[in-house]
């Protein structure tokens, strides 16, 4: 580590952090908060990889089975932590020889779900809805949606072709058995929360039908935990990293940017929900930003650096006087041991921040404001000219584009772009956040957070809508209100936000 202005507090909070570690294993709750509410039963995942010993031959028969029925695709629909370690899974590994090619859908935009629908063998796919709650109103649209189309693959059949991931008894584990005939249900962890879930059947199921080596995979993490209940600074590197995150933030440092291996770029977007729904509450938190490398921002006195394997411009940056952390890199074989590297650091800082990182308590709003656009039959306001808020952006703020177009399309391609044009006009960072995903990941610390941020919010046409089955709902409609509740919900906690044309933003 090569900590410049913050090593005094670092040195501080470490021996604070070190301090607490016993108290996390023994399930302390007081370690976050008085109340028990929402952290008592959210600390399953400092045994995930012992837990998930007797699932494995389980999930390995079950996904024998799958490719023996002739499954050739796998289509998982879910939002946020059941969705983005599913996809870093798929990306990093993609399917081993002979098994299955995944895809991922966490986008309400028409012309993805078409593309998705128009491109895979329904004959031979299997539908995998994953939802803790299962309520998670995308997934149920979705699910809607592609049932219709196995139903006509497979007539009353169909159902064989489901394994929904949700927690026992949630609305969709009771409409799995309304429904009847699914294959099975993939029971995750009560306890563990949403984006903590990776090391437990929302990530091992799908890690199941990619072929991975189960107990491989699971190995580094085991260790890692194993290192996380040392009191040794040199030995649990995630308690001192949850260090220096807390110290960063306390001292203004509040912009986290995370450097990482071609081989695991995708790693970034699940690291991004980690942080910023985590400890991005109360007028504290970290942006991670995963889309910027040392040249192509400017790196102030708000900013530090996290580097996974050894950074060519980290030296640079650190005689610059710019914090950076960096990693032990081992392979994408040790993916794992970093997702509970990450899952301790964010549990340890939210600690030192006097924060309950296992709540969401601002995201509710975009949801309800998303209902009530719905309801009562609200579309988007009229759009403000883009340069009437960037003449609001100051030092220490950042620009974040929040985009409900089609993921890797055009008009992201062209948003992308414009960030690039920002940052460097700017000289702030500027993050993309595709919709609906980014709700369910930094649009927690969006509203929550500290008071930096400049919301662009930019809704791309539908030429071509998705009628949702059973609904008076389309994905058009559906996608335009959640941007609309999320710019309502925005406005509404004092956020600097407009709607903009996606022209004007694009020039």
């Amino acid at each position: 580590m090569r900590l410049g202005p913050l090593s005094d507090g670092v040195a501080t909070a470490t021996d604070e952090a070190l301090r607490l570690v016993p108290r996390i294993w023994e399930h302390d709750h007081t370690v976050w908060g008085d109340d028990p509410t929402e952290i008592s039963d959210r600390l399953g995942w400092l045994e995930a990889p012992e837990r998930a010993t007797s699932l494995l031959p389980g999930l390995r028969r079950t996904a024998d089975a799958v490719l023996a029925d002739g499954v050739t695709d796998v289509l998982l629909v879910g939002m946020g932590g059941s969705s983005l370690y599913p996809e870093v899974l798929g990306t990093v590994f993609g399917p081993h020889p002979d098994a299955p090619r995944l895809r991922v859908l966490d986008s309400t935009d028409p012309a993805a779900v078409l593309a998705v629908e128009e491109a895979l063998p329904w004959t031979s796919t299997l539908l995998v809805p994953a939802s803790k709650s299962g309520t998670t109103i995308e997934m149920l649209c979705h699910l809607d949606r592609f049932y219709g189309r196995l139903q006509d693959a497979h007539g009353a059949s169909a159902g064989r072709y489901v394994t929904p991931i949700t927690d026992p008894g949630s609305d969709l584990d009771v409409r799995a058995e309304g429904l009847g005939g699914f294959r099975t249900v993939i029971h995750g962890q009560p306890d563990v929360g949403g984006r903590f879930s990776a090391l437990t059947p929302f990530g091992l199921w799908p890690a199941a039908l990619l072929g991975l080596d189960l107990e491989a995979h699971l190995a580094p993490a085991a260790a890692e935990l194993e290192s996380a209940r040392s009191t040794d600074p040199e030995v649990n590197a995630a308690a001192a990293l949850g260090a220096v995150m807390a110290v960063a933030a306390q001292q203004g440092r509040d912009k986290l940017t995370i450097l990482l291996p071609e081989e695991v770029a995708s790693f970034g977007l699940w690291i991004e929900q980690l942080v910023a729904e985590s400890i991005g509450k109360h007028g504290v938190g970290l942006l991670p930003i995963v889309e910027e490398t040392p040249g192509s921002a400017t790196f102030g006195p708000d900013r530090l650096v996290v580097s996974l394997g050894d950074h060519p411009q980290a030296a640079a940056l650190a005689a610059d006087g710019i914090p950076v952390v960096t990693l032990p890199w081992r392979g994408a074989s040790e993916l794992a041991r970093e997702v509970v590297r990450w899952e301790f650091a964010t549990a340890v800082a939210g600690a030192l921040l006097g924060i309950n990182p296992f709540d969401q308590p601002n995201v509710a709003s975009a949801k309800a404001a998303t209902n009530a656009v719905l309801a009562e039959g609200r579309d988007l306001p009229a759009p403000t000219a883009s340069g009437e808020l960037l003449a609001e952006v100051r030092p220490g703020d950042y620009l974040a584009i929040l985009a409900f177009v089609t993921p890797q399309g055009d008009d992201e391609r062209r948003i992308r772009a414009a960030a690039d044009r920002l940052r460097a006009d700017h000289e702030v960072p500027v993050t993309v956040g595709i919709g609906p995903r980014y709700l369910h990941s930094t649009g927690q610390l969006h509203k929550g957070g500290p008071d930096n941020g400049v919301f662009l919010v930019v809704v791309g046409d539908d030429p071509r809508d998705a009628p949702i089955p059973g609904r008076d709902l389309s994905f058009s409609r559906l996608k335009r209100a959640q941007a609309a509740g999320d710019l309502q919900a925005l406005q509404d906690a004092g956020r600097r936000a407009a709607l903009v044309r996606l022209d004007d933003l694009t020039g």
